[in-house]
């Protein structure tokens, strides 16, 4: 048995040495992808100096206050318009291009017209109401940099400046499996004595869509270790970065997992960390193809947290990303511990009117209870040695 420092180190070290490849999505597809290159502006925005509002546009240097309009410009008109003699003003719209030698706009509010003229109730300065052109994005400025998680707020920025395609990394194939004589797929069916229904499937496939990747089900073995075989090397064939399987990983007469994986010739890098739950977490690389396999508790508390503190820090890795780095929150309510062991925990996060985080940890959290996935928001992480822990310290916070 290991640490879980040691085991995500081996984690890490296995993801960096399978890099995902790159893949070109169009940007209305980027929201939760990650970012594979530094992104450059390929023009600048504005484009051209222009108008920040309906008015005037006028030229300061020899501004009169009563003036005539000599043309009206709208957004989009592409004439080419002459300087303007003293006196003379441009009404013009909204994004509309300023037209040469003007170099201020006065808004519409701010004017009146008497006898077939301009009256201008301010006089106005250099540059005002005035959009130029680069004062947002400069030509060939760093947009977004590389490695960044994207979401739908980028695409605003993207689109303005026309790129309509980004180069992102591929989102990892996973397929999973489930495992248990006792275990009912179809959740409308009544259950038989003896029987419990399939939870972590439908958790896993909904959690990895979440994460971006790309999830599939290799469906249920039971405890047929020949048909689970079968089903890895399906995996396999369809080219899968990560095969998941939940159950059969400890050492128990029907837990049959380690045992398929080393008929299969597949590298086991460590199996049990000192944990909980999920203690007998397995993590291994199947040859040739170098997918990677995770045996998985069959509790569902453990499926989630492998899948959140084991398979998640892989993929980070596989994606060429840094660790990720934790918040911290101020204990609520003491929390003891019998061994020493380090803990995920299901709490629920809140901010306080200073802004401070603070977490309240449910207090069962027996990995077959799933109630407290009901009502917390956060996983805290209570470290090895912290068998005692006092309201108001700190503790590490995963969303």
């Amino acid at each position: 048995m290991i640490l879980y420092k040691e085991a995500l180190e081996i984690l890490r070290q296995q993801g960096s040495l399978k890099l995902l490849p790159d893949e070109w999505i169009d940007v209305r597809d980027i929201a939760g992808r990650i970012n594979a290159e530094d992104i450059v502006s390929p023009i600048a925005n504005q484009t051209f100096d222009n108008s920040a509002m309906d008015g005037f546009a006028v030229r300061t240097e020899d501004f009169k206050t009563e003036q005539e309009v000599v043309e009206r410009i709208v957004a989009g008109d592409v004439r080419g318009y002459k300087p303007l003699s003293p006196g003379q003003c441009y009404e013009i719209m909204t994004g509309a291009a300023l037209p040469p030698g003007c170099d201020a706009v006065i808004p519409i509010e701010k004017a009146q017209i008497k006898n077939g003229k301009i009256l201008f109730k301010e006089v106005p300065r250099q540059g005002d109401n005035i959009r130029r052109a680069g004062e947002d994005f400069a030509m060939c400025e760093k947009v977004l940099e590389k490695g960044m998680e994207l979401n739908a707020s980028h695409v605003l920025a993207l689109a303005t400046l026309g790129i309509g395609k980004v180069k992102v990394i591929r989102k990892p194939k996973i397929s999973f499996i489930s495992t248990g004589q006792e275990v009912v797929d179809d959740l409308g069916s009544p259950l038989k004595a003896g029987q419990i229904y399939n939870s972590t499937a439908p958790y896993l496939q909904s959690a990895l869509q979440r994460m971006q990747a790309g999830a599939s089900s290799l469906g249920n073995v039971g405890d047929d270790s020949k048909l689970f075989k079968k089903k890895l090397q399906e995996g396999l064939d369809s080219h899968t970065d990560i095969i998941i399987s939940t159950g059969a990983v400890s050492a128990g007469s029907e837990d049959f997992v380690p045992a398929a994986l080393k008929d299969m010739g597949a590298e086991t890098f460590f199996h049990k960390v000192a944990i909980r739950p999920g203690k007998p977490i397995l993590f291994a690389k199947f040859p040739g193809s170098g997918s990677f396999f995770f045996g998985l508790p069959g509790n569902p508390v453990s499926t989630a947290a492998g899948l959140r503190f084991f398979v998640d820090p892989l993929i980070r890795s596989m994606q060429g990303l840094s660790a990720e780095q934790p918040r911290y929150a101020v204990l609520q309510k003491p929390f003891k511990k019998n061994h020493n062991l380090k803990f995920f925990v299901r709490a629920r996060i809140s901010t306080t009117e200073k802004a401070s985080l603070t977490a309240h940890i449910q207090e069962k959290q027996q990995s077959f209870m799933v109630k407290p996935f009901t009502d917390t928001n956060a996983w805290a992480v209570i470290e090895e040695n912290d068998l005692s822990l006092e309201a108001g310290d700190l503790v590490k916070i995963y969303q």
